[in-house]
């Protein structure tokens, strides 16, 4: 096996400088096509993209997004990117000391779990990506030395975003909605023993003992992880951090094509083409009696839930096939074992 060729980089992050590095086969082989990809969609858009990367603690994505973003402004033919960080959107301290929220059954304050999802401001994010898009807008960031949130600190000006953080691909608490701003996705998965050993040496570097390091694990960065890794939605490329800090290319997920619902309402005589969706539900529509379309509202309702019905068991489906398990689509959907087994066999 060829043995790996390594390159350091040194980066300034919250005022402190981290020196990391990375395999020269992955900058080849997965960043810099990942960069022109990219490049190519903005330039197909014709305005700024948006990328969301999401990964669980202990990956490494501050620093792997600032690397991404000097590579694009010193390799000829890419777009430049720049890198933003999720933290400028935490709650305010003030905020924190004054709410609480529900966890395991319980009321906590949410200073307890600074940095789980309940401590955002989810719509403050939002508002700003409605933004980015078209406005060369100023972006909050987390200053480690007060412990709070700054707003309006750098200015975004070029054209392509890529915004890293643990809960950008969360599948619920109205995290869901990030995609919509989104024009590509990409999530880093790796081993959760991978990144506890990560995660602790980092907090015996930063002055803990080793057994405070693994108190503070197993009270706050063992929930995040484990979160982020079973709760988050696929991405439309996901990368895998190795044990030894190297990355690689792990499945891309194939484009779903959407139906225009309202579309379908308001043009009922619109062409199914092959969509096994479709044509079932103009079956379902062509088999109703003259009463049950005199009965109006009830033959509609009763068509209307059919039809959601085998929407919601074609997405299952198709998150099966992206790769999502069994067990990750019983909790998503709510559903047992052997309900989810009836649909993937249909």
């Amino acid at each position: 096996m060829k043995e790996k060729q390594w390159r350091s980089c040194r980066f300034m992050i919250n005022g402190l400088a981290h020196k990391v590095q990375y395999n020269e086969a992955a900058i080849q082989e997965l960043f810099l096509p990942f960069l022109r990809q990219m490049s190519r969609k903005q330039k197909a858009v014709g305005r700024r993209l948006i990328v969301l990367l999401a990964a669980p603690p202990g990956t490494g994505k501050s620093t792997l997004c600032l690397l991404l973003e000097k590579l694009s402004q010193s390799v000829e033919g890419l777009v430049s990117l720049q890198a933003l960080g999720l933290d400028g959107f935490h709650h305010t301290a003030a905020y924190l000391r004054t709410h609480k929220t529900e966890r395991e059954g319980r009321m906590v304050p949410m200073t307890a779990i600074k940095g789980a999802p309940e401590t955002f401001n989810l719509e403050h994010l939002k508002e700003k990506l409605a933004q980015v898009r078209t406005e060369n807008i100023r972006w909050p960031v987390y200053d480690r030395s007060i412990h709070d949130v700054i707003e309006d600190v750098i200015t975004v000006r070029q054209d392509i975003v890529l915004l890293e953080g643990n809960w950008l691909l969360l599948g619920n608490g109205g995290w869901q909605e990030l995609r919509e701003y989104a024009d590509y996705t990409v999530f880093i998965e790796a081993r959760a023993e991978d990144l506890k050993e990560r995660l602790v040496s980092r907090k015996v570097q930063g002055g803990k003992s080793r057994q405070e390091a693994e108190r503070f694990y197993q009270q706050s960065d063992r929930v995040n992880v484990e979160r982020v890794l079973n709760d988050s939605w696929p991405a439309d490329e996901t990368w895998q951090m190795l044990p030894d800090g190297d990355y690689r290319l792990l499945k891309r997920t194939p484009k779903v094509k959407m139906v225009d619902r309202e579309a379908l309402w308001k043009k009922p005589d619109v062409t199914l083409g092959d969509s096994p969706l479709l044509n079932s539900l103009a079956r379902r529509m062509s088999q109703l009696t003259p009463q049950e379309k005199a009965e109006g509202k009830g033959a509609y309702e009763k068509g209307f839930i059919e039809g959601l019905l085998m929407a919601r068991d074609d997405i299952i489906r198709r998150l099966y096939k992206g790769g999502m398990g069994e067990a990750e689509l019983c909790a998503r959907f709510d559903l047992k074992p052997e309900a989810v087994r009836r649909i993937l066999s249909l």
